[in-house]
């Protein structure tokens, strides 16, 4: 998908960012704590989420007032202004009704919505969000094994403000509560940490925590009459998933679903389908098909060589900012030669193409501009017939064969198998014959080339 144009409401004195895609059924997404719009497009995990959404409903999501993209107040907002905010959005793109997807703290901000403009809401969605603190004590009679720590209000407080002691600088920690299955993936935590430096100034987060703490539906929810699906993360570490459950036994014929995993920031989870075709479903009224398709592409798997060396040599700051830059670089030179990131392999891409020169031309540039920087990086690419499933993962043996490709180039070195070879005789990309290799998993022997860099 091609980044929506970002847009501005006005509401007050203030302009809220917002963006708008995809057809169907109208979705409006309150978003929770901290949020960039267009960073978010950055990630292939968001990228999957939107692109996933787009053909089945109209989507506009914005930053709220404060954070990312939106202006900021010169105090904390009440939820009444807030609550002025979803009507500003709405007014701009010209929906006087749409379905509500509150996430986090933004689904406090639905819930009083659908209390006080019924007429505006089709359908309600509440995701990983607050029960107004009347009901706490309700929700403690729900809860079970296997669920996160309860919290008390105290520790949540302590908790967010290590958070914003160490903001910017914090990715992983950040991660660790948020969206633990990500904790390992170290290319994740560094997205984590650039999202973090563009969504918000420390003092821009210390004010949202601050902002949003004390949010509190009251009785609103008694009071909802639109169709409600509640959805809770079980292990969701941030808010208990018994504050799911005792909004879907106040709000009238909620539907309740709860979905395996512990992240609160549930688009980073490895089973997000779970969440997405029931609520897509919910929606529309249609059933979500699982389908994957075949089509012919060029894989391009990257990995930097000896990252641990060459971390030793500069130490360990300077590669910090060094990895953070490959990334950066990266992902821009994909996108220039109109490639699209599957999903990060390490201290790699693995990226997918349409045509082999467009992954050929790439896969040098990245080589080249990589080492400018001083990351030395091994590429291999093969094209062939791959299968993209409905997640846009990719999976094949020419997935199989371009990441053995990569195994085998020496170090510095980008190769190609001998199919792209042959489909590129005639271009202006030179090869050099590095012999018959045997590749793991593959049949009989492949011959391979390296691909000229200068």
């Amino acid at each position: 998908m091609q980044v929506p144009k970002t847009q501005y409401a006005r509401s007050g004195e203030l302009s809220l960012a917002y963006q708008q895609f995809g057809e169907g059924p109208p979705l409006l997404i309150v978003p929770a704590l901290v949020t960039h719009m267009e960073i978010g497009w950055e990630h292939e995990y968001l990228q999957r989420i939107f692109s996933f959404l787009a053909p089945h409903v109209e989507v506009v999501q914005f930053d709220q007032r404060g954070i990312g993209l939106s202006d900021r107040p010169d105090a904390a907002p009440t939820l009444e202004e807030r609550i002025g905010d979803i009507v500003a959005v709405m007014d701009a793109v010209g929906w006087e009704r749409a379905s509500l997807l509150g996430v986090s703290e933004g689904g406090v901000m639905s819930q009083f919505f659908a209390a006080m403009y019924p007429d505006r809401v089709d359908k309600l969605i509440l995701h990983n969000t607050i029960a107004p603190s009347r009901y706490y004590a309700q929700a403690q009679r729900l809860v079970e094994d296997g669920d996160a720590p309860d919290l008390s209000s105290q520790e949540v407080w302590d908790r967010f403000q290590s958070v914003a002691a160490g903001w910017p600088d914090n990715a992983q920690e950040f991660v660790d509560w948020f969206m633990p299955s990500q904790s390992s993936n170290e290319a994740f935590v560094r997205w984590v940490g650039r999202f973090q430096r563009l969504s918000a100034s420390p003092r821009d987060f210390r004010r949202q925590i601050e902002s949003v703490f004390g949010l509190d539906a009251g009785d609103a929810i008694e009071r909802i009459t639109a169709p409600t699906m509640v959805v809770h993360v079980k292990g969701d570490r941030v808010l208990p998933a018994m504050l799911g459950r005792v909004l879907a036994e106040v709000i009238p014929d909620a539907q309740y679903l709860e979905v395996a995993g512990d992240d609160h920031f549930s688009w980073a989870l490895p089973n997000w389908r779970d969440i997405l075709d029931p609520l897509i479903e919910f929606l529309t009224g249609t059933q979500v098909e699982t389908v994957a398709v075949r089509r012919f592409a060029t894989v391009l798997f990257t990995d930097i060589v000896d990252s641990t060396r060459q971390s030793a040599a500069v130490g360990d700051a300077k590669w910090h900012e060094t990895i953070d830059a490959h990334d950066r670089l990266a992902r821009k030179l994909v996108d220039q030669h109109s490639g699209r990131v599957v999903k990060s392999t390490g201290d790699g891409l693995l990226v997918v193409f349409d045509v082999p020169s467009q992954g050929v031309a790439c896969g040098i540039a990245l080589c080249n501009e990589l080492r400018n920087i001083g990351v030395e990086i091994r590429a291999g690419v093969h094209a062939g017939e791959i299968e993209v499933h409905d997640d846009l993962d990719i999976s094949g043996i020419a997935v199989n064969l371009a990441a053995r490709v990569e195994q085998a180039a020496r170090d510095g070195e980008f190769w190609a198998s001998s199919t792209v070879r042959d489909m590129m005789l005639g271009g202006s990309a030179t090869f050099a014959d590095r012999g018959e290799h045997p590749l793991k998993g593959i049949d009989g022997k492949w011959r391979l080339f390296a691909v000229e860099l200068q």
